[in-house]
């Protein structure tokens, strides 16, 4: 599942304007793209790079990450992969190579403004003061009290800042016993295949999170990872996982849990 995010301007206290973002909008995705373009593409005009990337792009955008901010933008990467050529070929030509709009090429959508209000299943907002040269990120939290969610300022970077950022602390909270990680702990370099709150204690083992591997009529598929690594798409038979933290679960139609 894509990680969608906003790309905003701030507009006052607590209030932002942007657009949707569909894919890789975790920090070390869209995040360090949008500090590299800043510094490089845009030569630190941040006027000139939001007015290209909100204004002048009222659609959104596919994914603007990794992408060569020299080529025309447009919705092309279907093209670029029609001849059903390896991701070394494909990945090369400029259809892929372009910046994903949602306003040129094959999409061609209507405007979509994003705001601070707006219901959205986007997980990240990336919200830049221009006067102050600052990109600060949110996260789409659970409200504490009651139902809904809200937008949480977990991050301030200074973009003439040449530090290194520390997205494990910004998205994680790892100075904070990882209280904002929603990552597996492989992620973070820990041998475990547990979510990183099962890993730390914040949360018991279940059966939505932790099984790597779900055993069906006899047939074992992979659960962990991306939809794109696991077998629930294309129904392949894993080879074998090892049998620890196995457990048979009748309350789920006898289906076998293997849990990391």
């Amino acid at each position: 599942m894509s990680t969608r995010a906003v790309i905003a301007r701030a507009v006052s206290e607590g209030k932002f304007s942007g657009r949707y973002h569909h894919s890789d909008g975790y920090g070390r995705g869209l995040g360090d793209t949008l500090i590299a373009l800043y510094r490089g593409h845009f030569q630190r005009d941040l006027e000139r790079m939001l007015q290209y990337l909100i204004d002048e792009h009222p659609a959104g955008w596919s994914s603007i990450v990794h992408k060569d901010f020299t080529l025309r933008p447009g919705y092309t990467w279907q093209q670029a992969i029609s001849d059903g050529a390896k991701f070394e070929v494909y990945s090369k030509r400029p259809n892929y190579r372009r910046p994903q709009c949602f306003c040129h090429g094959t999409r061609k959508e209507e405007e979509f403004l994003i705001d601070q209000e707006s219901d959205t299943d986007c997980e990240f907002a990336y919200v830049f003061e221009v006067e102050n040269r600052t990109m600060h990120v949110l996260d789409r939290a659970k409200q504490p009290q009651g139902i809904g969610y809200f937008w949480r300022d977990i991050g301030r970077i200074e973009l003439d800042c040449n530090e290194p950022v520390d997205w494990d602390e910004i998205e994680c909270g790892k100075s904070e016993n990882w209280s904002r990680c929603h990552h597996v702990a492989e992620y973070h370099g820990i041998n475990s295949p547990l979510a990183m709150q099962t890993f730390i204690g914040n949360r018991p083992l279940d059966p939505i999170h932790d099984p790597i591997a779900y055993r069906i009529d006899g047939k074992t598929y992979r659960a962990s990872g991306s939809g794109g690594n696991a077998d629930w798409l294309n129904r392949t038979t894993f080879k074998r996982f090892p049998t620890q933290g196995y457990l048979h679960s009748p309350e789920f139609g006898g289906v076998d849990l293997f849990l990391g």
